[in-house]
């Protein structure tokens, strides 16, 4: 089994690394649902998330909440950055921390995460090409020395049921595949990773029409028809509240970084009405 394979049934998805150049700019998160390592081996790390910012080295974030939009960071040039992908079971194992206490905003990860210091300095004497390898292995060293996780499976299922659905499968028949009652799931959740399931499938729906826009589809109108949102202005409004900003002006932004990942040769067109 290759080794990305392993990482994924162990909960560690994307690893990438990235090193900005040019002026400092600020850079939005993607609204996932799932949680976030990211290490800076330069300089620290400012995390915007609603009106506080902390400077950190590296941050573990949890999920976003409502009435807040996504995280943002500060790009500088003396930040070479690891970022990782991780399952809501895996960032439990690793920080130890219930997930219904880590937001968006996130926590110390060299506080949560003691070996992350000797971790960075390995990562910073690497080659960029290699940092990713190092940083799956110690990771999964990690979680095999890591106890069991203390998350509720009925919350794990219900995120995976909603993220796989593009968070267009409707409350109900979330709760039906899970096995519980709509209202017992939204106590589950709640309690569990700290949003409720409709939430969820708000993030995961933005997640979605964002990887659409990434991979050049032809306007904002059609991305909107696509991922199940009444109309443009429902896209629009949904955009606003979770991003703060709108979608041409976030594409503008980060559209570089999504193109080079998806291979996208064009972006949406049409205005943000």
């Amino acid at each position: 089994m290759e080794l990305s394979q392993v990482c994924e049934a162990a909960g560690i998805g994307v690893v990438a690394v990235s090193e900005h150049t040019g002026p400092p700019r600020l850079h939005r998160a993607l609204p996932v649902l799932s949680c976030r390592l990211v290490v800076s081996l330069g300089t620290p790390i400012d995390v915007r998330y609603g009106d506080h910012t902390r400077r950190v080295q590296a941050v573990v974030t949890g999920m976003m909440r409502p009435g807040t939009g996504t995280p943002s960071l500060t790009l500088r040039p003396d930040q070479p950055m690891v970022y990782v992908e991780l399952s809501p079971a895996a960032t439990q194992r690793l920080t130890r921390v219930p997930l219904n206490e880590v937001d968006a905003g996130g926590l110390d990860a060299n506080e949560l995460l003691p070996w992350l210091g000797l971790l960075s300095e390995e990562l910073a004497d690497l080659p960029a090409d290699q940092r990713v390898v190092l940083m799956r292995h110690r990771l999964l060293d990690r979680l095999a020395r890591a106890g069991r996780p203390d998350v509720s499976p009925y919350a794990v299922e219900a995120l995976r049921v909603i993220r796989d659905g593009h968070g267009q499968v409707p409350v109900e028949d979330v709760a039906r595949q899970v096995h519980l009652s709509p209202r017992r799931l939204r106590q589950v959740m709640g309690s569990a990773v700290g949003i409720s399931p409709k939430f969820a499938s708000r993030v995961a729906r933005l997640t979605a029409t964002l990887r659409r826009a990434g991979e050049g589809a032809g306007s904002w109108a059609e991305i909107a028809a696509e991922s199940a949102y009444h109309d443009q202005s429902h896209l629009v409004r949904d955009f606003q509240d979770l991003m703060r900003t709108t979608p041409t002006a976030w594409l503008a932004e980060e559209g570089r970084n999504l193109q080079g990942e998806s291979g996208a040769r064009s972006r949406p067109s049409s205005h943000d009405q």
